[in-house]
């Protein structure tokens, strides 16, 4: 969880953190076997016996596809969308956190859908991203809502079956998906998210703040929530620090995607609704124990607001889940796109069959 109101000091700007991408291939090279010829008059003959008569070898860089990009209508709303790989493969829906959106997961699903048979999809909840913002008068940003909204998304899209890649708010919405079609779920994936109040020690305290608030909403966390949004400006070197790793990209995206006009109130809605989610707890639990599908759970340690007890907790539930905890921040798939793809990878080829594309 990436809380609006934890940092009054930071300007979401970066501190020269370049993301890590894989090497390119050697460019195109070539040798040519050298033919002698002697001419005579008007006569070209071979000297002899030419020892290689013509070798030439052609590299080119390995064919690399970006992700597709668009708009899918939904519910009168324009849902924008990232999406790569062959349609018929197995398909991996990834469910963003907050205050990103699928941008956070560009890097992992182009090396998926360009080493495994596998599609992947990612959309931006409404306010997020580059989706629609209704006024939060027209449409309830609520977890109930916004995860039926995935769900009118993927039926749009033709998605029937599917494993699921959630972190931060993903994880809530993606276990109401769960408990609308259990039987479609092939894998669950969690980073950085949580069903178990164990690594969220913010939300263990009942008298708490955040907890008072979701029992009784409390304007002044709504109005720091929206000064601070305010104050966020242009990511640059010098105000602030990037501690999450998200990059500048991803940072100027969320500024100006929660800057439009409403979308404070929105995302305040939605983070009061947060407190329903801790509620569904124990039943998520249950769910997942009962699904018997494959657990992976990837968690970064430097995540000061979902903790690696969090992580932990997932084998009490199901104890043949796979678990690997990153030196990474609450965005892994930002700040270790490169280890989260090839954990996820490997994982999908040994639990679901997703083959590897030859090289």
């Amino acid at each position: 969880m990436y809380d609006l109101s934890r940092r009054a000091n930071t300007n979401c700007s970066l501190r020269a953190t370049f993301l890590a991408l894989p090497p390119r291939p050697a460019g195109r090279w070539c040798v040519l076997a050298r033919l002698t010829f002697v001419t005579h008059g008007a006569y070209m003959r071979p000297l002899g016996l030419i020892s290689l008569l013509l070798f030439c070898l052609v590299s080119f860089p390995a064919r690399s596809e970006a992700l597709r990009e668009g708009w899918q209508p939904v519910d009168g709303m324009q849902i924008f969308y990232r999406e790569g790989g062959d349609p018929h493969a197995p398909t991996v829906v990834f469910l963003h956190g907050n205050p990103l959106s699928s941008i956070m997961y560009v890097q992992v699903m182009e090396t998926l859908a360009n080493t495994q048979h596998l599609h992947v999809i990612a959309m931006d909840y409404p306010s997020f991203g580059y989706s629609d913002a209704p006024d939060h008068h027209a449409y309830a940003y609520t977890f109930d809502h916004v995860a039926q909204t995935v769900d009118d998304f993927l039926k749009a899209r033709g998605i029937t079956r599917f494993s699921l890649y959630m972190q931060d708010y993903g994880v809530p919405v993606g276990f109401r998906l769960m408990a609308l079609h259990p039987t479609a779920i092939t894998a669950v994936m969690v980073q950085n998210g949580v069903i178990h109040l164990d690594g969220f020690p913010s939300a263990q305290d009942p008298e708490g703040e955040l907890r008072q608030h979701w029992d009784h909403r409390n304007p002044a966390v709504d109005k720091r929530r929206a000064d601070y949004v305010r104050s966020l400006g242009y990511p640059t070197f010098e105000h602030g620090s990037d501690e999450d790793h998200a990059g500048p990209d991803a940072l100027m995206q969320m500024v100006a995607a929660v800057q439009r006009p409403g979308v404070i109130d929105a995302r305040n809605d939605l983070w009061y609704d947060y407190g329903t989610n801790v509620k569904h707890y124990p039943e998520w639990q249950s769910l997942l124990s009962r699904l018997n599908v494959p657990v992976l759970v990837l968690w970064g340690n430097q995540d000061k607001f979902f903790t690696t007890p969090g992580a932990y907790a997932y084998k009490r539930t199901v104890p043949n889940a796979e678990v690997h905890i990153l030196n990474s921040t609450h965005f892994a798939t930002l700040d270790a796109p490169d280890t989260v793809a090839s954990l996820v990878g490997h994982f999908l080829e040994a639990k679901i069959g997703a083959e590897r594309i030859p090289d």
